[in-house]
């Protein structure tokens, strides 16, 4: 008996119902593609990683080079800012001190002009009371001459020390010696004495030369705006090769050239200070005008016959000129000798303490007075 295959349904089977899993279907690469794409990620990561450190090193070579330049031109900066700075407070120092002696000098100038118009007032008062008592006098003329010989000697000393105008002093002074003179008078002769002292004690006195030295100060004043300043002072010195060689030694030539291309290419020195200052043009007309102030106020001294304003003046441009101005040039040499012969000039004027015919004077005029009254 022949067994016959019979078909057997899924719900008929006697195995359990489990779930048939498909397994997916796997895409297996090449086995000859995977050890190239390995090489290729390997060789991109070394490359990257070599670029990386040739970025930090030249970063790290271009830091570790610039970083001192940058260092020093930092500190140069700020030295130049300092020294702009102290030029600055300098010019603004000197600038009210100018400013503070003009005030003193006007201040001066008022004073003088009131203790003038005083003075006047005075004369007139004593020209006034004069008048009255030469009235009361007429007839008595010593009395008069008296009184027109001491109005005389008044005027002397006003123009001696207050207007400080010797010529006309001595003028005055020989007036009044002439009206002695004419009086005949031998209880005058102390006083006629008195008046020739006074005379020769002045003339013996040397009025110095004004105009001299205002013409002097004047002509120095008008140059300032043309004296190099000290910054612009950038001579090298160089000392040309001459070739002495021979023609057939062309070997010594062309070394000689070669040494005298390498010395004149580049030239090494010491920094100085005045690399460091660059004026600005605010700067520079600042200090021609501070000068020429300077000679402005020594020429007002010189003409108010003040020596010590004088003096400080002179210095004050002398030092102004030395330290901003070129020392090498020849105006700036010769406006420094013309400073120095000026500082040696005196100004002050040569007036006396008081005049010795003045005291003789008051005394022949008191014993006038009491020879009058009895």
């Amino acid at each position: 008996m022949t067994d016959t295959p019979v078909a057997v349904t899924a719900s008929e089977s006697p195995l359990p119902n489990e779930t048939v899993k498909k397994e997916p279907i796997k895409n297996e690469m090449p086995k000859s593609e995977s050890p190239r794409t390995a090489k290729t990620g390997r060789a991109v990561a070394w490359f990257s990683l070599l670029l990386n450190i040739a970025l930090v090193g030249a970063i790290a070579a271009a830091v570790w080079w610039l970083w001192p330049q940058w260092t020093t031109v930092q500190q140069q900066q700020l030295q130049l800012q300092q020294l702009q700075q102290q030029q600055t407070e300098q010019g603004k120092l000197q600038l009210q001190q100018l400013t503070d002696q003009m005030q003193q000098q006007l201040a001066l100038v008022a004073d003088q002009q009131k203790q003038q118009q005083s003075l006047d007032l005075q004369q007139q008062q004593t020209l006034v009371q004069l008048q009255l008592e030469s009235k009361k006098q007429l007839s008595n003329g010593r009395t008069w001459q008296l009184w027109q010989i001491q109005q005389l000697l008044q005027l002397a000393g006003q123009k001696i020390w207050l207007e400080q105008d010797m010529p006309a002093a001595l003028r005055l002074l020989q007036g009044a010696e002439q009206q002695l003179a004419l009086l005949q008078d031998s209880s005058m002769q102390p006083l006629r004495q008195a008046i020739q002292t006074d005379l020769a004690e002045l003339q013996k006195n040397t009025v110095p030369d004004l105009a001299k030295i205002q013409l002097a100060l004047t002509s120095l004043r008008k140059t300032v705006n043309d004296l190099p300043l000290r910054q612009s002072e950038r001579v090298l010195e160089e000392t040309p090769v001459v070739a002495t060689a021979a023609d057939a030694d062309w070997q010594s030539t062309l070394i000689q050239h070669w040494n005298s291309f390498w010395s004149s290419l580049v030239h090494v020195r010491p920094t100085q200070p005045e690399d460091l200052s660059v004026l600005t043009a605010g700067q520079q007309l600042s200090l021609r005008n501070t000068l020429q102030q300077q000679l402005l106020l020594a020429e007002l001294a010189a003409m108010k016959y003040q020596p010590e304003l004088y003096q400080a003046a002179l210095q004050q441009a002398m030092d102004t000129l030395q330290r901003y101005f070129a020392a090498v040039d020849p105006q700036v040499s010769s406006a420094s000798e013309q400073l120095v012969q000026l500082a040696g000039l005196a100004v002050a004027f040569p007036a006396p303490a008081a005049l010795e015919s003045t005291a003789v004077l008051d005394q022949v005029m008191r014993q006038s007075m009491v020879e009058s009254s009895q």
